[in-house]
């Protein structure tokens, strides 16, 4: 079964149980495509309302160029708000804030939790206007530099700060991120906290990797490299192309995997064709099959210039994959340099390719690494993400003098 949709009436009335009202969180996210802010709504709120909470995930529209995650299985209450979209569109955000403002005026939360940039922006601005509910910002990434030109950005930062000042909590995913929030002045460092994403971990857990790579096509001499990932910008797939061109001069077992679409793939696939490579490289598009991918790799990287906490990083390390990363975001709380992977400078393309060369030509320093990755893991486990929010909306709720 698919996430339910909500009428109006439906919402104000859903939380009534016997005469009795359950705490309701509203959490608002700017799209449900694929990727780990996706993931993360979908396990918090199925897991809050395990524990007793009231929840109603509104949720924008996709890009054109995006797949939206899979709600097979999934039984939530769900409200897609159209006008809710990514790119800055004042009409739009004009329409959805007001739509948003109609929600929570209907639905009554005690919590409204934003996610993603769009949603965090409109979010809260609708909650001041309408609500004295208490107001959560996840940054799973964030948009200060990279995404849109210096003006753009600098309205951007200031209007961050503006709603910092006015959020009962910030939170960010790692610590990195955390500095990062507290270096552009986006809120006071007391109300930001840490909340590491939380994922279903099992599936990426013991993959048979002779059978995976059967079904996939890899030969069993390629050391395969994957890359799971949107193909946008700031992914920077054309950095890891590049490396890729120089490290096959000496490591020429190395075949790259990238596993996703976008925007960018006609313009990477002429450039992998440019540096002559094309026939190392394969563009698998969206694959529903993420695990059998993990369980047929030997090394997994990230190329990119911007993230939170990257998913393909979290899931690589479960499945005991050694991992090549550049050092951005939350990356290194998952790839522990020299430990479970190796990390190199965000601008280095000579570290990521004498990296990939070094993994490619040395299997014992392969299985060494992905060894010792699980149980970096550990710690993005579903439970620890509802524990950690369930205990912080009881805190704001009881500062508030609400009685659960």
């Amino acid at each position: 079964m698919s996430g339910s949709e909500m009428s109006g009436s439906e919402m104000s009335g859903s939380a009534r149980r016997n005469g009795s009202v359950r705490p309701r969180v509203l959490r608002i996210i700017t799209r449900l495509n694929v990727g780990g802010p996706s993931t993360h709504v979908l396990i918090a709120d199925a897991g809050l309302r395990e524990r007793g909470w009231e929840t109603l995930l509104v949720h924008g529209a996709l890009e054109p160029d995006e797949v939206g995650i899979s709600l097979d299985g999934v039984d939530l209450p769900l409200r897609y708000l159209p006008t809710l979209v990514r790119p800055i569109s004042p009409i739009a955000d004009l329409r959805a804030t007001a739509s948003l403002v109609r929600i929570i005026r209907d639905y009554r939360p005690h919590i409204i939790h934003t996610h993603l940039s769009k949603a965090g922006l409109l979010g809260r601005s609708a909650a001041i206007f309408s609500s004295r509910a208490a107001r959560i910002h996840t940054f799973h990434g964030t948009v200060f530099r990279g995404y849109f030109g210096a003006s753009k950005s600098g309205m951007v930062q200031r209007a961050e700060r503006i709603l910092g000042a006015r959020t009962d909590r910030v939170l960010a995913l790692s610590e990195r991120q955390r500095d990062e929030l507290l270096a552009y002045r986006i809120a006071p460092a007391a109300l930001i906290e840490i909340v590491p994403l939380g994922l279903e971990l099992d599936r990426f857990r013991g993959g048979d990797r002779r059978a995976a790579r059967a079904a996939l096509g890899i030969a069993p001499r390629t050391v395969a490299v994957m890359a799971l990932c949107r193909l946008v910008p700031v992914k920077r797939i054309d950095r890891m192309l590049r490396a890729m061109a120089v490290a096959l001069a000496t490591a020429p077992a190395l075949r790259l995997y990238v596993v996703g679409d976008g925007a960018e793939r006609a313009a990477l696939e002429r450039q992998a064709a440019d540096l002559g490579i094309a026939d190392r490289v394969t563009f698998a598009g969206w694959s529903t099959d993420a695990p059998a991918w993990y369980a047929a790799a030997d090394i997994v990287a990230l190329s990119s210039d911007s993230e939170g906490t990257p998913l393909s990083l979290i899931e690589a390390a479960t499945a005991g994959r050694a991992a090549v990363a550049t050092d951005v975001g939350g990356v290194a709380d998952v790839v522990v340099d020299g430990v479970t992977g190796i990390v190199v400078p965000c601008e280095d393309e000579a570290a990521l390719a004498e990296a990939l060369a070094r993994l490619g030509n040395d299997a014992s320093l392969r299985a060494r690494l992905g060894a010792a990755a699980p149980e970096r893991a550990v710690r993005y486990a579903a439970e620890r993400l509802v524990d950690d929010l369930d205990s912080l909306y009881r805190h704001l709720l009881a500062e508030r003098g609400v009685k659960l």
